[in-house]
Parts: C-alpha cells; structure tokens; sequence
C-alpha cells in the first residue's frame, strides 16, 4: 500500500502459513487456493482467476488488476506507482515490467547448424522480467488482448526475477549491497 495507487491488495496462496505471515503483515489472505491450482504447472492466469471469481461473489469487483509475484522481491513502492502512472496515461492498455538486456548487435540465434547469426540494429534490447502486469479487470477475465502493451523499464538491479537458487543469492548479494553504508 506505500505506493498510493492501489485500493486493495492480497496475497493469493494454498498455504495456510503463507496466508497467516501475510494476515500479520496486514495483507489479507481471504481464501486458500484449491490444490489443483497449487501444482507446478498451474498458470498464474488460472491461479489468479480463482481469486478474483471468489472476490468477484462476495461483491468486490475492481477495474483493473496489478500481478506482483512473489518473485520478485526487489520491486518498490516507486515501480508500482510508475506502472500505475503509465497504465492510466495510456488507458485502455496493459502494463508490463521489462528491463535492458543488450544492444540489438550483441544478441542473435544459434542455428542448427551452431552458427551465430547476430541481430542487427542498436536499438535495446528488453525482457519481460515478472515485476509487474496491470490488466484491465475485465480484458484479463475474459482474456481479452490489450489494445496496446505499454512497458515499464525497471532499472535492472531491481528486476531479479528469482526463480532458481542462483537467482536468490544474486538478491540476496544486491540487497546486502543496498544496506551498505555509502563509501564502504
């Protein structure tokens, strides 16, 4: 809620002791997650869909729906403002957090044969890091595709995405980092 642009905000989980830290921190977990939405393969889509039909028959309904997964713990309350700024400003859209990764001409593909085809251009190159997605309410329940995808550029070292042990102690490195003193 520090960013000052959501009106609601829950954790939507299968775990009663993930529901219960979130409970403690003031982020409500109203319901659990039914098991076979709980499975590695489950989407976030399908995950997130049971959420909002449960918050949709006890009458809350909401115009737009921001994703902010669990895994990724650098995003701050500035990001979440920021997506929020750009999804009002271009309106109808859907906001995605995305952050640098190379110039064009230092990316290609590998073809079957192994040859390395370089890209060609020098614009930037950007990947869909997991941050932050703002939908419409009603375009993401009926999947619906946006009118236009607009991105958020997050700076890079807030954009971990942690999704293997590696990631997690990258995280770990740049928030030990972050709460250096200045000079050190």
């Amino acid at each position: 809620m520090a960013s000052g642009v959501l009106s609601a905000v829950y954790v939507n989980t299968d775990s009663e002791a993930i529901g219960e830290v979130a409970q403690q921190h003031g982020v409500p977990c109203p319901v659990l997650r039914p098991a076979h939405l709980a499975q590695d393969a489950t989407s976030t889509r399908a995950a997130n869909l049971f959420f909002l039909d449960f918050l949709a028959r006890r009458g809350e309904v909401h115009e737009a729906v921001m994703i902010l997964q669990p895994t990724s713990p650098l995003r701050t309350p500035t990001d979440i403002r920021a997506a929020w700024d750009l999804f009002e400003e271009h309106a109808p859209c859907e906001v995605v957090s995305v952050s640098r990764l190379v110039p064009e001409s230092w990316a290609g593909h590998i073809g079957r044969d192994g040859r390395f085809d370089r890209c060609v251009g020098d614009e930037m190159l950007y990947r869909l890091n997991g941050a932050i997605y703002v939908h419409r309410c009603d375009d993401y329940v009926y999947d619906r595709p946006p009118r236009k995808v607009v991105a958020y550029a997050m700076p890079t070292a807030r954009a971990v995405d942690v999704d293997t042990s590696e990631d997690l102690d990258y995280a770990r490195f740049l928030l030990a980092q972050a709460r250096q003193p200045a000079g050190v």
